[in-house]
């Protein structure tokens, strides 16, 4: 039953994986959508937050000092306080900064086969997952979660990195041993350019 819903956490985060890269294929060929078409009232449906049970664990993000123009990187720290069958972090970036990769080295969940990683510049988001198989589970442990790497624009402006929807489902979360939807207590990190 756990092999089946890793199997089936990790189906949907690809699942979504796929839409998106259709769906920019589309959005290339389409009009931009109006103000109308992307307001908040309008996708309600979609956005609705599931229900999910609130935690004392927490994500935070460190604070980052860059120069415009320069290469830099964040953490992103995990405090887990039970043990959690999946892990999904989804992150929003202030305009400036081009998102170059995650690694997750050293970190908590290094351990992991599976930890899927998208990158959307053109939403400054990216998304993460920690989705055990066949190992362990995650620990009820503080630690690094993973490092994303970045570039900063020559225009970049000060901001903050903030915790976002990624469609089709995915909110800060994880899932504990009873198959329940759990929110962390999230801390993002002020993004300083100078």
């Amino acid at each position: 039953m756990k092999r089946m819903i890793a199997i089936v956490l990790t189906l949907g985060l690809l699942a979504g994986c796929q839409k998106k890269t259709e769906t920019q294929q589309q959005a290339q060929t389409a009009p931009p959508p109006s103000p109308a078409e992307t307001s908040p009232a309008k996708n309600t449906n979609e956005r609705q937050k599931p229900a999910m049970r609130p935690s004392d664990a927490r994500v935070t993000v460190d604070p980052v000092n860059v120069s415009k123009g320069q290469k830099g990187n964040f953490q992103i720290k995990y405090q887990g306080v039970e043990t959690a069958k999946a892990i999904v972090v989804p992150l929003q970036v202030p305009a400036g900064m081009k998102l170059d990769s995650a690694s997750f080295g050293g970190s908590i969940i290094a351990y992991l086969a599976n930890k899927p990683v998208r990158i959307n510049n053109e939403l400054h988001t990216i998304l993460m997952a920690a989705i055990p198989v066949t190992e362990p589970r995650i620990p009820p442990k503080e630690g690094l979660l993973a490092t994303v790497y970045f570039t900063m624009s020559p225009d970049a402006v000060s901001g903050n990195i903030k915790e976002t929807f990624v469609p089709p489902g995915n909110y800060l979360s994880y899932v504990d041993t009873t198959n329940t939807l759990v929110e962390p207590y999230f801390e993002g990190g002020q993004v300083t350019v100078k």
